[in-house]
């Protein structure tokens, strides 16, 4: 005998001591069973709540931050816990109030298959988007590219994420049409700062105390430097020598170090009165 079916029996013998009305004893038994299934409802959803969210405290104590992925992964599982109890309730209560329940589920489950049919598109990007949250693809704060889309993700949802550009325009796109991603916040970046000489120009100029107190000094000077090269490339022979310098810097700070290190360059080789030629790199993205 399940707990149900023993409640009722349990208040049908107390019942049966003061009130000889059967149908007033049947409506007080199935008041009062609707009346534990809603306080069930209310109490087991209350506890998943407390289970997912307890750490909340803790975490605030230790000085963590729950990220924005945490947070939607807990939501979730505690949305879908409490729906698929809250429909269980609601069965219990219609079968309390004598409500066949097969011809009810019967038609609801043609009603699931043909709102479904027509929700693949949503279905597919809920469950893209559990699987990028729960892989960590990326998280917000991370500079990436989808297709030729690129941009800082502003926001990451089961159904969608937002992307901010460098113009400051917010792109969204559905999580199902995400095939590829390109994290561009992982690793370290490289500033890449190139520069054209003469043919005349001697070489042996960059290996000179001068020019390597000029890469230790630049380092020294900017704190999201991470590692200067230990020698200057001879990447072309066209049209004069061409050089390239790449600087190891923290992750997205590259664009400010190439910017400060070409100062630094033209103000040395002005000083040498050595002449060169930086490119501007007009097309560079300012994220």
């Amino acid at each position: 005998m399940s707990l149900a079916e023993q409640l009722r029996e349990l208040l049908n013998n107390l019942f049966d001591k003061f009130i000889k009305i059967e149908s007033l004893k049947s409506l007080l038994v199935s008041l009062i069973m609707i009346t534990f299934w809603i306080l069930l409802a209310y109490i087991i959803t209350k506890l998943f709540k407390i289970i997912l969210f307890k750490t909340k405290s803790l975490e605030e104590k230790l000085d963590k931050k729950e990220t924005e992925e945490q947070k939607t992964i807990k939501r979730l599982i505690n949305n879908v816990i409490r729906f698929f109890f809250i429909f269980w309730i609601l069965v219990m209560i219609l079968n309390e109030l004598g409500l066949d329940l097969i011809p009810l589920l019967a038609g609801a489950g043609v009603l699931a298959f043909a709102v479904g049919f027509g929700a693949q598109e949503l279905i597919k990007d809920v469950i893209s988007g559990m699987f990028l949250i729960i892989e960590k693809t990326f998280k917000i704060g991370d500079n990436i590219e989808i297709g030729n889309t690129y941009g800082k993700v502003i926001d990451v949802g089961l159904r969608r994420i937002k992307l901010e550009n460098w113009k400051g325009e917010i792109i969204t796109i559905n999580n199902g049409d995400i095939k590829t991603v390109k994290n561009l916040s992982i690793n370290p970046s490289f500033a890449v700062i190139e520069f054209k000489t003469d043919y005349d120009f001697k070489l042996k100029e960059l290996n000179s105390s001068d020019f390597k107190n000029l890469l230790t000094s630049f380092k020294k000077n900017n704190p999201d430097v991470i590692e200067m090269p230990k020698s200057v490339l001879l990447v072309d022979l066209n049209e004069g020598l061409k050089f390239s310098i790449n600087i190891k810097t923290k992750n997205r700070t590259h664009v400010g170090i190439e910017r400060a290190f070409r100062k630094d360059l033209i103000n040395y080789f002005n000083d040498k009165n050595i002449k060169i030629k930086i490119p501007l790199l007009i097309n560079q993205q300012e994220n």
